[in-house]
């Protein structure tokens, strides 16, 4: 795909970064030239069964702002907020990961061109976290 001057979007809380999401973000940054990072600011607030971020709203946007494939970052604290915001920033393509096949997602009305990231990598955040319970 070319990526001249094209708009690309991720969603998420990306919480404790590590090797994988920078694969996916090497990957979006194929397919555009700007990638916009709606950050989730906590999905327990309507998902209790989400697990709250370990780092602060803060640390995460410290973390995520340094990394080079990231131009800029928008925090979001609501599922209605996302909606919002991808309803009214100028998208080219919104990356989703490839587990959002066949699944109804926030703005799948909006019609948006998915680009799906292969998350065949081996990282999770759910992964690293237990990696890191298991070496203390």
């Amino acid at each position: 795909m070319n990526n001249k001057a094209k708009t690309g979007v991720i969603a998420g809380n990306f919480d404790v970064i590590h090797p994988g999401y920078i694969h996916l973000f090497n990957e979006c940054k194929k397919h555009c030239s700007q990638l916009i990072i709606f950050l989730h600011e906590d999905p327990s607030v309507e998902r209790p069964e989400k697990l709250k971020p370990i780092l602060s709203l803060n640390e995460r946007l410290l973390i995520l702002s340094s990394l080079q494939q990231v131009d800029e970052i928008v925090p979001y604290r609501l599922e209605s907020d996302l909606a919002h915001l991808l309803s009214v920033t100028q998208i080219d393509i919104r990356f989703l990961g490839d587990d959002y096949k066949d699944k109804t997602y926030t703005g799948h009305e909006l019609n948006i061109p998915i680009h799906y990231l292969n998350r065949s990598h081996g990282w999770s955040t759910t992964k690293f976290k237990k990696l890191i319970a298991e070496s203390l």
